[in-house]
Order: C-alpha cells, then structure tokens, then sequence
C-alpha cells in the first residue's frame, strides 16, 4: 500500500484517504482560479447528444474538455475535430473504456495507449491529457500510465448524471453549488451504463443548459483543464465564459 502511495504521489495523485477502494476516488481541483469551475464530459463522443452539447457551448462561448474514448472517437472524428476547433480541450478515456478492475495490467496499457493515439491520430497533435475510467487507481493502473506516459486528471463534483433516472434538477443544483477551483463530472456518452436508460443524456444536455443560463446567479465562470495536463505553463490559454 505505502508502494501504491508513492508511486501514485510521484504522478501527481494527491490522497486523501489511506485505503485503496477510499483512494482510488482521488479528485483533483483547478489551482489559482478565483471563480472558475471546469466542466468535463466523460465517455463521448456520441452521435446525438454530443453535437447538441457543443451547440450549447458554443452558443454561450463557453468552454469544456472532453475526455473522449478511443474507439467511439475514430467513428465520429468531425466530432473531436468540432471540440478542438472550438476551443475546448481533449483528453483520452482508453480505447473501449474497458472495467479496470477486471483488467490486467498488459490489457490497461494497451487500453491507455491506445486510447491516446487513436485521439492523436484524429487532431494530430499530442494528448497527454487522460482520465482512468470510474477513476479507477491501482498499482496495475499507475504502472500503465506511466508507460503509456499520459497525465491522469480526476474531478472533486460529481453530479452522478451517470445514474439511471437521475434529473437536470439534482444535476444543475450540485453544479450550482459547486466551489471555484471545482472539476465537474459530466457525460456526454456512457459507457458500462448501470441499465439503459443512462443511454439517454438529454437531462445532462438540459442540465448543462441551466447552470449556463444561470451562471452569472451562481457566481460561475467556466474554464479548461491544461491541454498538457498541468498547469502553470505560461502557453496554456485559460479560457472562460463572460
């Protein structure tokens, strides 16, 4: 355990708590940001809900980074060019967003990798951005991210729009209520949904609509997380909605 705690520490992780299950919910917040929250949407890109968010976005000018899946990225590249062109930032979310925990650490690294080039290959440009899915940290995992050399960013809000049956209304209130500094969890897609319904995303699209619209109530304005995976390089833009 005190091996898995160096090694995490040695990536960045900063823990919080001193058991593996407990740990692996790690979170991380958006240093030196007085009013900005950090939108980030998991499991996309999707066909339909995905373009709608970005009109969303795009009519607010605001912005978001997308932790994309491999595998649904190379089906839906104008997508990903679409968020690039458009200001937000991508990340990688492996290839097929395989269960880690059910994963050996060979079939993690495969998956970590790949997921990054398969983004890459679409915006031709490097994407060390990543997040592990269900933020999922263990020793197989930090080795994988180590050799697959991507830089693991997690949240500290979780609306749980991941839940089947869940409403705009409890997601846009846990948005609302959120701190500056905060990276908020959001799907624009699901993937190893808990049953179908979780498919549908139009109450995380029209929860989106409503913490946009009420922004300025809340005291929000919306940033990205670091292209590169960290902050303070002076070349990393930070962007928000006004």
């Amino acid at each position: 355990m005190l091996g898995l705690r160096r090694a995490t520490q040695a990536l960045g992780i900063r823990w919080r708590e001193k058991t593996l299950p407990r740990a692996a919910r790690v979170s991380y917040a958006i240093p030196q940001v007085r009013d900005g929250i950090a939108l980030t949407f998991d499991d996309g890109p999707d066909s339909r809900f995905t373009p709608e968010l970005l009109d969303i976005l795009a009519e607010a000018g605001a912005v978001a980074t997308f932790f994309v899946v491999g595998r649904r990225a190379v089906k839906q590249p104008s997508i990903v060019q679409r968020m690039l062109e458009e200001g937000h930032v991508l990340g990688s979310h492996t290839w097929s967003h395989r269960d880690p925990r059910t994963a050996s650490a060979r079939e993690l690294l495969h998956e970590y990798r790949d997921g990054r080039r398969a983004v890459e290959d679409i915006v031709g440009k490097e994407v060390p951005l990543f997040r592990p899915p269900m933020g999922h940290i263990s020793l197989k995992s930090v080795t994988a991210i180590r050799l697959a050399r991507v830089r693991p960013w997690m949240w500290n809000c979780d609306p749980g729009d991941w839940r089947p049956g869940v409403s705009r209304d409890e997601i846009a209130r846990t948005v609302g209520a959120a701190k500056p500094g905060s990276v908020i969890l959001l799907h624009d897609g699901i993937e190893l949904p808990l049953a179908a319904g979780a498919l549908d995303r139009s109450e995380t699209i029209a929860a989106v609509r409503m913490v946009i619209k009420a922004a300025d109530l809340y005291g929000l304005r919306f940033t990205t997380l670091p292209a590169s995976g960290v902050y303070g390089n002076s070349r990393e833009p930070r962007r928000y909605i006004r």
